[in-house]
């Protein structure tokens, strides 16, 4: 695991950090060569240098090479190989120092620039092992070139270069990122700024808390009184620096006590628009840092923030014409991704590898509408770390003091304790039912059952109400305005939205037909000229509405009418735009908080996204073979009289789509296949063997072995991992599976020399993406089928493979490779319990569930762009599988909080009330929690995931599972 250089030093032996300190202190002393008038120092690009790093004066000492081998050989245990090689002279006497000292653990090779024009004539020097990993080794990294050319000299003869290990590194932000960047592992014994140049007379020095960086001030003579408000003594100081240039003293207590211990910060807003914020500044207190007093806190916060103001009268002015506010921060505390809140929680990311890179948000800022997008906002936006960077997280209460008599924005505060006024059940959920009501007395007849409600049910804070009615699933209408009298413009409302001339007049043959829903707007906020992929950042897309105007041309659109439609964010003000009427900007906007509230034959509730949210939360032996039933059931009606599937449904439009992805046919074959054995379903079983005769049929043999050629793309390992893990699901005695030898090796023979996985039967350069894929498919289906005792284990291609991919997560990580790697070696592990294998499965695990959201049970991961969605199933296959092998409940208590996550995105047979043919979308996936759209493979990991532990929750139920018939279903997609 790509771990930042202090990690690495600090989890060492006492003995080592001992000789570390050895060695660095002989570095300082004879490794550095400074500039003098008989000794010039230029840089590689040209440039003339103070001094510079000279660790042959150290290196080629007896004490100094000692010193240098013991220390890289600590660094060396990290590592897979057991070859070392050296490019050029400065790493000779390291490398030969190491090996030296390894008691014959380790090999050297040397790397010439260029062939000798005589002799052997070898680039590289020495006894090559071609199946052993090599790592470089060096006295420096700094522009990383010299890497470079050692790595391509060596891979041009066949070798796998693992990485590199050195004495010094120039920074992070160096040649040493752009090795971890191509993936390589790459561990440094020291840093040239937190190890030499602070140890340096006349060196800058590094700075670790960039917040607390002040310029230069001189305290005022002033004191400022006892006992004031936060901001009022905020804003003293800031008149005080503003008119003098000095900082005002601070007073010894304030009006109360209060905690700062985590930071504060200062903003300055427009009085007459309090969303014009003229500067805002402060700092951070990390945890080990001596804090001041929160007196001195807010005076020197105030420095920071009047930097940014107009120095002199200007500066004055503006403050005179400004409002202020004081926001303090708890104790920092440091915590994983998963553990943030959006709803409380301030947070702030700091880079392990540069300490002064670090970026900050608050709660609840504008258009961030999760803890993924907090993350990000302060991780990217604020922060600049780079994407491959090492990064910890720190999350704190957050407290906004203002100005007494005061307005401010509602953004960047915790939530109310209470719901909203728009979401409160005990205000909102009668005005949906009582809409309802009306619509059924309206259309069939019927007297009303509830009586008027009073003016007094109207949340405070509502801007206007827009009523929708459903008929069967079909849009009867919808209409909205502001309110005045909640009983006649309700009333009103209901008889508009019915008569909506939009939209088909179908009639309710019974009550049970005519669902409403009710939109509540509120907290309006002006905010002003924008482009659609400007205004988007600036509301939560599925959570609020915009409003778009232009001279008499105004729209906008309900959010929920996003997920209905599958709208993303600025495909939704693109259609607020349309809805107007406007064809050309400016585009002025208008943002408004939205509750939508659904009121049909099954309840009354608060929807999310396109449907009426379900907060309660099943057991698990109830909800496993609920989801199992559903979405077994969906695959089925969803595949094709050929045995291939539809790729994907719009259950709104009724829609489906064509696609022929063979990886994703072969997949719902074995998972169909697993789930017959699993369910005993005949159903099942009919759809698994229907698509498995078909793949079959598109058998092909090649000179490199068995292949399946469907459709015209180009043949992959992945339809073959999945055929085998299929067939693998059948009896023994089944004829058919006689054919996985032949397919399983193929697998092996894909397996070359260094364990690397070819995925691909073409001669053409296969896109790297795959190698986060279809490896963990082909190391899953060989585990298979040597369990099935189907193949023999070619143990040799296994444990290079196994090392391999372990370096390819731990060095070049991608969230594709978490589900397919742990299913992979927990299979394994069960067939060979090599503890290895295990510890994998854990570290991958381990990693992962620092992403699952504590409050949802849902991961945010940037694997999917509306996080969190469906990827929860991905990573629940991989949990499940850790849950399979593991003595802790850890896993097994995030896979069921990630199931009750699906189960949110799940469609079940009570959203049938707004859905058109309820029937075939019943027991879909859908995407996220604010779009409706359903892919095909979404549903198969979703199944394949309750599948992992269902036997576990269910033992002793053994239920036979009997599918719904979906021949009416399919007969009425459109």
């Amino acid at each position: 695991m790509r771990r930042d250089l202090a990690s690495i030093l600090s989890s060492m032996p006492d003995t080592f950090q001992e000789e570390r300190r050895e060695l660095l202190a002989l570095l300082l002393q004879n490794g550095v060569l400074h500039k003098s008038d008989s000794q010039p120092i230029v840089s590689r690009d040209g440039i003339n240098a103070r001094w510079m790093l000279n660790s042959l004066g150290v290196t080629l000492t007896s004490r100094g090479a000692e010193l240098a081998g013991r220390c890289l050989l600590q660094l060396l245990k990290h590592f897979d190989g057991k070859q070392l090689a050296a490019f050029g002279l400065i790493g000779v006497p390291v490398l030969q120092s190491c090996i030296l000292q390894s008691g014959g653990e380790y090999r050297g090779l040397l790397v010439r620039r260029d062939a000798k024009p005589y002799g052997a004539m070898r680039i590289i020097e020495g006894e090559i092992n071609l199946d052993e990993p090599v790592i470089v080794v060096d006295d420096s990294i700094a522009s990383g070139t010299s890497f470079g050319e050692a790595r391509e000299r060596l891979e041009a003869a066949g070798l796998r270069v693992e990485g590199a290990v050195c004495l010094v590194r120039f920074g992070w932000f160096s040649g040493y990122s752009a090795i971890q960047e191509r993936g390589y592992h790459v561990e440094s014994l020291f840093d040239i700024h937190d190890d030499f140049m602070a140890n340096m007379d006349h060196e800058v020095k590094p700075v670790h808390n960039s917040s607390k960086i002040f310029p230069r001030f001189e305290w005022s003579g002033e004191r400022s009184p006892e006992g004031l408000h936060p901001a009022e003594l905020a804003r003293l100081a800031l008149m005080e620096y503003l008119r003098t240039g000095k900082l005002l003293r601070p007073a010894d207590r304030l009006d109360r006590n209060y905690d700062s211990s985590g930071g504060t910060w200062i903003s300055v807003r427009s009085k007459s628009n309090i969303h014009l914020r003229h500067a805002r500044d402060g700092f951070w207190h990390f945890p080990g840092e001596r804090p001041w007093s929160t007196s001195e806190d807010i005076v020197r916060a105030a420095l920071l923030t009047a930097k940014l103001l107009p120095q002199g009268k200007l500066g004055l002015e503006r403050l005179e014409s400004s409002h202020i506010a004081i926001t303090f921060f708890s104790a920092l505390e440091e915590c994983t991704l998963g553990q943030l809140d959006n709803d409380r929680y301030g947070i702030v990311v700091c880079s392990r590898e540069r300490t002064a890179v670090m970026g900050g948000a608050l709660p609840r800022m504008p258009g961030i509408g999760n803890e993924f997008r907090q993350f990000q906002q302060a991780r990217i936006a604020n922060g600049k770390l780079l994407a491959i960077e090492p990064y910890r997280i720190y999350r704190h209460d957050v407290r906004k003091l203002v100005e007494p008599g005061a307005e401010w924005q509602l953004t960047g505060v915790p939530k109310a304790d209470r719901p909203a006024a728009c979401e409160d059940p005990e205000l909102c959920a009668p005005i949906a039912r009582h809409a309802r009501d009306i619509a059924i007395a309206h259309l069939l007849g019927l007297p009303e059952k509830w009586s008027s409600l009073p003016d007094s049910s109207l949340p405070q804070s509502l801007h206007s109400l827009f009523v929708t009615v459903y008929i069967w699933g079909r849009l009867r209408g919808c209409a909205g305005s502001a309110i005045t009298s909640l009983a006649a413009d309700l009333r009103q409302l209901v008889l508009a939205a019915l008569t909506d001339e939009r939209f088909p007049q179908s009639n309710p043959s019974a009550p049970e037909a005519v669902a409403v829903s009710v939109s509540l707007l509120s907290n309006a906020i002006t905010l002003g000229k924008f482009s659609p992929e400007e205004v988007v950042r600036r509301s939560v897309h599925g959570r609020q509405a915009l409003r778009v105007y232009q001279n008499q041309r105004e729209g906008m659109l309900l959010p929920f009418l996003a997920a209905v439609h599958d709208l993303n964010p600025v495909a939704y003000a693109l259609e607020v735009i349309d809805k107007a009427g406007i064809t050309r900007p400016p585009y002025d906007w208008q943002r408004f908080d939205c509750a939508t509230w659904l009121a049909d034959s099954e309840g009354t509730g608060l929807m999310e996204g396109a449907f009426r949210r379900i907060d309660q939360e099943a057991t698990p032996d109830t909800l496993l073979p609920e989801l199992a039933a559903l979405y077994s059931d969906y695959i089925v009606k969803h595949q094709k009289p050929d045995g291939f599937f539809h790729e994907s449904y719009e259950p709104f439009r009724n829609r489906l789509h064509e696609g022929l992805t063979p990886p994703r046919v072969a997949h719902a074959a074995w998972v169909l296949a697993r789930a017959s054995r699993m369910l005993r379903s005949p159903a099942l079983k009919d759809a698994a063997e229907s698509t498995i005769e078909s793949l079959l049929r598109t058998m092909r043999v090649h000179e490199s072995g068995a292949w399946l050629e469907v459709n015209k793309g180009v043949p992959s390992v992945s339809e073959i991992s999945f055929l085998i893990l299929a067939l693998c699901e059948f009896p023994t005695g089944d004829h058919r599976r006689k054919l996985v030898r032949s397919l399983a090796e193929t697998l092996w023979s894909r397996i070359d020399r260094h364990g690397r996985i070819d995925t691909h039967l073409t001669s053409e350069k296969v896109a790297d993406v795959h190698q986060d894929y279809a490896p963990g498919q082909v190391l899953l289906a060989l585990a298979a089928a040597a369990d099935a005792r189907l193949t023999e284990i070619k143990q040799p291609s296994l444990q290079k493979a196994f090392r391999y991919y372990r370096h390819r997560f731990r060095h070049n990580r991608d969230f594709g490779q978490v589900s397919w790697m742990m299913q992979a070696f927990s299979r394994w592990w069960r067939i060979q319990p090599d503890p290895e294998f295990a510890a994998l499965v854990f570290e991958i695990g381990d990693w992962i569930l620092e992403f699952q959201n504590d409050k949802t049970g849902g991961f945010m991961t940037g694997h999917q762009s509306d996080t969190p969605g469906f990827t929860t199933a991905l990573y629940l296959e991989g949990i499940g599988a850790a849950a399979a092998i593991a003595e802790q409940g850890k896993y097994l208590d995030a896979y069921m909080r990630g199931m009750h996550f699906l189960s949110r995105l799940t469609i079940r047979h009570g959203n049938a009330p707004v859905l058109p043919n309820s029937e075939y979308a019943t027991g879909g996936l859908c995407q996220s929690l604010y779009t409706s759209f359903v892919r095909l493979d979404f549903v198969q990991h979703a199944l394949s995931s309750v599948l992992e532990q269902y036997s576990f929750f269910t033992a002793g139920t053994s239920p036979v599972l009997t599918l719904t018939e979906s021949t009416a279903a399919a007969a009425a997609i459109s």
